[in-house]
């Protein structure tokens, strides 16, 4: 293997429960490198995969990387899809005690799609596709979703430009940026 090196040895536990609901029963989990003791929950079975991948891949070389074994991809790389799926990571249940929610997500254009994300008892899944029912509906740009994501634009000022709109229960909207970590 000239050129490659020396392959990277990774070890991780993967807990993984089915969570029924009255329709369908859905994958969930979380698992743990044990080389940094790192836990990561996970919403399905792609998002399982995408955290083993993000602490498995090789470093990229360049300015932009660093010693530590899970290196971030860099914000301007990150897609609407990665963001979204991304959310469970962020949640924090203690700001969002006794919500329980279904937001849907309809981002239009390049990198759109529709994802619906669940908040109930402490818990955050993400969900491709239509919810049966949501509590509100956020519309927008695949892009201007990644900038509200990331800091570039502020959600208030996207709302009130038409950017972002917003059906159903407006409180619930205006309380979702603290459900979730940043940066």
């Amino acid at each position: 293997m000239v050129g490659r090196g020396r392959p990277r040895s990774a070890s991780f536990v993967v807990r993984v429960w089915l969570e029924e609901t009255r329709t369908a029963g859905r994958l969930r989990g979380e698992v743990s490198d044990l080389r940094s003791g790192e836990t990561r929950p996970f919403a399905d079975e792609v998002h399982l995969l995408r955290c083993l991948w993000e602490w498995i891949r090789p470093s990229r070389p360049g300015p932009s990387s660093s010693s530590h074994p899970h290196q971030e991809v860099a914000m301007s790389e990150l897609t609407a899809r990665d963001l979204i799926l991304r959310l469970p990571e962020a949640f924090q249940p203690d700001k969002a005690q006794g919500v329980n929610a279904t937001i849907q997500y309809t981002l239009t254009g390049e990198g759109g799609g529709d994802w619906y994300v669940m908040i109930a008892e402490g818990t955050c899944t993400v969900h491709e596709g239509k919810a049966e029912k949501a509590d509100v509906t956020l519309t927008m740009a695949a892009q201007d979703f990644v900038d509200i994501a990331t800091g570039r634009l502020d959600a208030m000022k996207a709302f009130m430009s038409g950017k972002l709109r917003v059906s159903g229960n407006m409180m619930l909207a205006t309380r979702l940026t603290s459900f979730f970590r940043t940066g």
